[in-house]
């Protein structure tokens, strides 16, 4: 049953946005990027090219949909096609074989690629993986067949319909096809309203003007509304001053005052969202010392560890390796950081150490990076069986002259 209130109140927040920006900001600068990506899929796909390599590059532009700065799934699909173009091939023809039932194509094609890439591990001696998993192949299902699938962000998706049903939950081992048809509900019910609406039909149009793509059945700017509002959702609500430096070499159990609650500089030093901490960390992450040199992790299905979600126990903020390949849970506090924190951050290296660190070998230890921190925050990290390092950052602004 469709849950009306709720979608008018998730599209509600979408169209603010955009009023807020402006529609050619919307259109301009944040998603029509998506939109031109399509349309540039359409025009240049032929699975019978002779040149599949070729094809396949100017079919998928190089972008934040299949490109980021541990997730690289075309680079792999083309490292595929070339050294195993008949594959490929035959693999493309199977996802795109609208015959089949998605969710099997889904997990055959996904089972094919991870075979190609087992196969080239062990040729080259390496432990790689595809990035290829329900991220990437229903990217390309929506892109092969626009009017038909729907792509998918895994993190925003579950945002998405936890908001429209809190008891919206998917197992954990369920395959890559079961999770795909298991969003598919709550997408249509959005993607119903949406081409009712007449000012989401004049954002599509924006969205889609001058492309051969027009999106007529609304698949593509379901997908807008969806991601656009899941990301507000992600960000804290808190004013504050957005600068353009840290300092993380403050531990905690130094300098805290009478309050229990450590010094800052001044009032306003801090980020005006968790996110832009998050980002900011995440950006820099080879400059920042961190106790050794980190890199973020991905897991099998290309999931970043940049908001890295665990059914039923919650969301890591950065899930990252050393060179050791390690594990380091860091949980991020823009503000003040309280003993709970630790109890939170345990619950989450408890979790990666049982079904991540002790599968490959590997330990697990976390930071927590956060503006100020209550003295009992480090009591309470102390208590926990996993090293844990508490680290407090300053924001700086430095003008020079010309």
């Amino acid at each position: 049953m469709i849950n009306q209130e709720k979608i008018q109140e998730w599209v509600k927040i979408f169209l603010k946005h955009v009023s807020d920006i402006g529609v050619e900001e919307h259109v301009k600068n944040q998603e029509g990027y998506k939109f031109k990506a399509v349309d540039t899929f359409m025009r240049n796909f032929n699975i019978e090219a002779d040149d599949l390599v070729s094809m396949l590059e100017s079919s998928i532009v190089n972008n934040n949909l299949v490109a980021g700065s541990w997730y690289f799934p075309r680079k792999m699909l083309l490292i595929f096609a070339t050294e195993n173009p008949d594959e490929t091939r035959q693999i493309l023809r199977n996802l795109f074989d609208d015959n089949k039932k998605v969710s099997k194509r889904i997990n055959e094609t996904k089972k094919s690629f991870d075979e190609l890439m087992l196969l080239r591990n062990k040729r080259l001696g390496e432990s790689s993986h595809s990035f290829i998993g329900i991220r990437f192949l229903s990217l390309l299902l929506s892109y092969r067949y626009p009017m038909l699938h729907n792509a998918l962000k895994p993190r925003e998706w579950n945002i998405f319909c936890k908001f429209l049903d809190n008891d919206f939950s998917i197992p954990g081992h369920t395959s890559d096809g079961e999770r795909y048809e298991a969003y598919l509900p709550k997408i249509e019910d959005m993607r119903e309203y949406l081409k009712q609406n007449n000012e989401i039909s004049a954002i599509k149009d924006a969205l889609t003007s001058g492309l051969t793509f027009q999106d007529d059945e609304f698949r593509w700017i379901t997908q807008d509304v969806i991601y656009v509002v899941a990301q507000i959702m992600q960000k804290e609500d808190v004013v504050g001053v957005d600068v353009e430096a840290i300092d993380s070499d403050t531990t905690a159990p130094e300098g805290v005052d009478d309050s229990g609650e450590k010094e800052s500089l001044t009032t306003g030093e801090r980020f005006t969202y968790e996110e832009d901490l998050q980002n900011f960390i995440f950006e820099n992450m080879g400059k920042i010392s961190l106790g050794g040199e980190l890199e973020l992790y991905n897991d099998s299905d290309g999931r970043s560890g940049q908001y890295y979600n665990i059914k039923d126990v919650g969301t890591i903020d950065i899930l990252a390796i050393d060179k050791e390949g390690n594990f380091v849970v860091i949980e991020l506090k823009r503000n003040s950081a309280a003993d709970a924190v630790a109890g939170q951050l345990g619950r989450y290296m408890q979790w990666v150490e049982g079904n991540l660190a002790q599968k490959m070998g590997k330990t697990v230890r976390g930071i927590i990076i956060a503006h100020s921190a209550k003295n009992s925050l480090s009591l309470s990290a102390k208590a926990l069986r996993f090293p844990v390092s508490i680290m407090l950052y300053k924001l700086k602004i430095e003008m020079t002259e010309l």
